[in-house]
């Protein structure tokens, strides 16, 4: 009596537990239902890097790094890097230019206190140093966040998305990250304002320019901006658009919009003012410097049916003669102001 009593309370209990099984190896930890592989069917692509970053920047640099590869210039350029910066990439990777082949790093908050950067990399990463920076600080923590390792710590985070791609940033945008690299959420791409002011950046004749940025101008980063006395020509701009593209030399176009045509046609006018006025300096003479000042082309352009609102357009051209000369010069003068020891 004692045995079926035991026997019928015990039915229910192994029906709990095999519905459990059940659940846990057709969402979890095995069978071919598992959660991972489930998970990794909707990965995106991580080709393109803006598309993983989430909605809500404020600015943005996307930085083709296998195109500046084949630039002759590129090493020269790499060595005008701060020795203290160069020494904090050491512990990520061995050669920037050899091991990275792309860089999307994303701003929130610029103007303010509290400004976020999220940062996306492919390439040949020295990661388990990338990973130790993080988990060897007290309170750091391990998590695994839509079954993908994550390493906080404060409110900082890392995350190896592919074999080949990392995010670091604040821990919600490492979050977010991995939301859209998973396919549940949608990215920078499908930030309306963010991607019009990208738009504006000149393109080339084909591909794109290796280097791309954008800034939407918030009035906390008027504020900021005005008050430190740094370009007083984007007081009124709304959003400013950068392409460089380089190969024999290269070529800097910049794109700011403005709410009406006369503070386009102001902005134009300080611009050649300040590029007269750096000419004519003592030092910029005395170095023979002004010559690299000269190139530069700046047009206020009116607003089209093609073109929402004005435009400051401003062009500078660098021939690779001319680049090389200007970066033989900088690295005298670096001889006269050595970088502090990191």
């Amino acid at each position: 009596m004692v045995m079926r009593r035991f026997l019928r309370g015990l039915g229910p209990l192994l029906g709990a537990l095999a519905l459990g099984c059940g659940l846990w190896c057709g969402g979890v930890g095995c069978g071919p239902r598992a959660v991972r592989p489930d998970l990794e069917h909707h990965n995106l692509s991580d080709e393109d890097l803006l598309s993983l970053l989430p909605q809500g920047q404020e600015a943005v640099l996307d930085v083709d790094v296998v195109a500046l590869r084949a630039w002759p210039q590129s090493r020269s350029v790499l060595e005008l890097v701060p020795d203290s910066l160069r020494a904090k990439l050491a512990g990520v990777v061995r050669d920037p230019l050899a091991d990275v082949d792309a860089v999307c790093v994303g701003w929130r908050g610029l103007g303010t206190e509290h400004i976020e950067a999220t940062l996306l990399v492919r390439g040949r990463l020295l990661r388990e140093k990338l990973w130790q920076s993080i988990v060897s600080q007290p309170g750091s923590r391990e998590v695994t966040y839509h079954g993908m390792p994550v390493a906080e710590v404060d409110q900082r985070a890392v995350a190896q998305l592919s074999d080949q791609t990392v995010v670091l940033g604040n821990r919600l945008q490492v979050r977010q990250t991995i939301d859209i690299f998973r396919g549940v959420d949608h990215g920078a791409r499908r930030q309306p304002s963010l991607m019009a002011a990208l738009g504006m950046a000149p393109g080339m004749k084909s591909g794109r320019p290796p280097i791309l940025a954008t800034v939407l101008l918030s009035p906390e980063l008027h504020r900021r901006a005005h008050d430190a006395g740094v370009l007083r020509v984007l007081d009124e701009a709304q959003a400013v658009a950068v392409a460089i593209a380089v190969g024999d030399g290269f070529d800097i176009g910049v794109v700011a919009s403005y709410p009406v045509g006369a503070a386009a046609v102001d902005a134009v006018s300080q611009i050649k003012a300040q590029a007269s006025e750096l000419s004519e300096r003592a030092l910029v003479k005395l170095l023979r410097l002004d010559r690299f000042v000269a190139p530069l082309v700046a047009v206020a352009v009116p607003q089209s049916p093609k073109r929402k609102t004005p435009e400051l357009h401003l062009a500078y051209r660098l021939p690779g003669d001319d680049l090389a000369e200007l970066l033989r010069r900088w690295t005298e003068l670096r001889k006269y102001f050595p970088s502090p020891t990191p």
